[in-house]
């Protein structure tokens, strides 16, 4: 039994693509079940893959037992020489700053913490699981989610990788029995307070004894084949994309004859493009807002409607316009910066720039709040400023334009024309929340490095 599950996630690893040698992987444990397995399954296999591992846990101060579980994934990483980074947080108050769940304020959270400790072409690894994907599944389809939505669970989302999300529940237990593995259960999860949870203990287990025994698997079986259908629906729908739509300053324009040529279907599925390709993301869009701009086919000239993320969907002749409401209003600025703190009212931000001794520097420190870089590679003052149209960074894989930078890490579009550079003259040095040039980066020829701390 333990050969066999060891050689299925081997197996799907490798159908994925989802770890090349060389790799360094950040992995998420909480000190359950799910990501214990996975920790003790990727350590296990450090020299088959020829990889490195750091583990990620966050502290959400939500549970009583939250010391517990630190104090269990540190015992373990130092047990299993792993090195091992906690970052407590208050969930709670920062669902309440910020006016949403406490679910996608722990989820926020837990990512931009990964992401904070990820060098360029790190991996982050989860430990969700087939469970986890049947849960999802129902829960988006009861939502009114189309194909795409149904997919679930990706097995590879840009730098996340889950390599365990062809096992079920019962095969991770299974495994943690064989090896001995202890884990901490989340009480939380067997209360009914929350959606996945009536999913998980009240819908599955009822559609399991008087309809399908195998829906779990069967779900995630689905789950592939609509990923298959998905990926051939996006590759049409770029094609029909390149061929109705054009780009002009910051609008979009979407050709109402071009448009018509298409079924219904694909008409629908372009405008969730669009929508998505001008906003940078597709939260918030949904099947009413796309049906509501393609009514402007039928509508005269000059009529609009107003969509999520101050968008505005304009009739303008033979064409769908999308646009800003505040199109036009531009907010530029420039600080220049010192050493010491700097305040930033304007921007409500503190920026804290010191030199610190290479003896003291530790690269762990590194966050997506804190840089450090080679001190003595800043040609001109820093500057804290938004984009101009040529700034581009350089990345480990070349240059690129802050432009496609920003799309790449879905700023949304209302925030590119303000959002947050350190620029070194005209050398574009960090993009705030995001990645740092590396030409700047503290090498083993560093003599004096700066730390960068920023305060919001």
């Amino acid at each position: 039994m333990i050969a066999r599950i060891k050689e299925k996630v081997k197996r799907y690893i490798e159908e994925q693509k989802l770890i090349q040698k060389g790799d360094t992987i950040i992995v998420g444990v909480s000190g359950g079940a799910d990501s214990m397995m996975l920790l003790h399954f990727l350590n296990s296999h450090k020299a088959f893959y020829e990889i490195k591992l750091k583990v990620a846990h966050v502290h959400h101060g939500i549970r009583k037992e939250a010391d517990d579980d630190r104090d269990y994934v540190k015992e373990m990483c130092r047990e299993w020489q792993i090195p091992c980074y906690i970052h407590a947080c208050n969930i709670k108050e920062l669902a309440r700053l910020n006016k949403i769940s406490e679910e996608e304020a722990g989820r926020i959270e837990r990512y931009n913490f990964f992401i904070s400790l990820t060098n360029q072409n790190d991996k982050i690894a989860t430990a969700h699981n087939t469970n986890d994907q049947a849960e999802t599944m129902i829960m988006r389809f009861l939502r009114g989610a189309d194909i795409k939505g149904l997919r679930g669970i990706q097995p590879k989302r840009d730098n996340i990788i889950r390599p365990i999300l062809c096992l079920t529940r019962e095969e991770i237990e299974t495994y943690c029995k064989e090896y001995k593995i202890n884990y901490h259960d989340d009480h939380t999860n067997f209360e009914t307070i929350y959606t996945r949870n009536k999913i998980r203990l009240e819908c599955i287990p009822y559609i399991r004894q008087n309809f399908n025994e195998n829906i779990v698997s069967t779900l995630f079986e689905h789950s592939q084949l609509y990923q298959e259908e998905e990926a051939f629906l996006e590759d049409y729908i770029q094609k029909v994309f390149e061929k109705v739509v054009t780009k002009a300053g910051m609008q979009l324009k979407i050709s109402i004859n071009a448009l018509a040529q298409e079924k219904v279907y694909i008409q629908k599925k372009l405008i969730h493009k669009c929508l998505e390709s001008f906003i940078g993301h597709s939260k918030d869009i949904t099947l009413l807002h796309v049906k509501s701009v393609l009514e402007l086919v039928e509508r005269q000239n000059g009529k609009k409607i107003c969509l999520p993320y101050e968008t505005v969907a304009h009739r303008v002749y033979e064409d769908i316009v999308l646009s800003k409401e505040n199109e036009g209003v531009i907010s530029n600025y420039e600080y220049t910066l010192e050493l010491g703190i700097n305040n930033i009212e304007d921007l409500d931000m503190q920026l804290n720039l010191q030199c610190v001794p290479r003896k003291t520097f530790e690269q762990s420190q590194q966050n997506m709040y804190t840089k450090y870089v080679d001190y003595d590679k800043i040609r001109d003052s820093l500057h804290l400023r938004t984009r101009r149209v040529d700034d581009y960074i350089v990345l480990q894989n070349g240059s690129k334009k802050l432009k496609k930078l920003y799309i790449d890490e879905k700023i949304p579009q209302h925030k590119r024309s303000t959002h947050p550079i350190i620029a070194d003259g005209n050398e574009v040095v960090w993009v705030l929340d995001s990645r740092l040039n590396i030409d700047y980066f503290v090498t083993d020829q560093t003599r004096h490095i700066l730390e960068i701390k920023v305060i919001k």
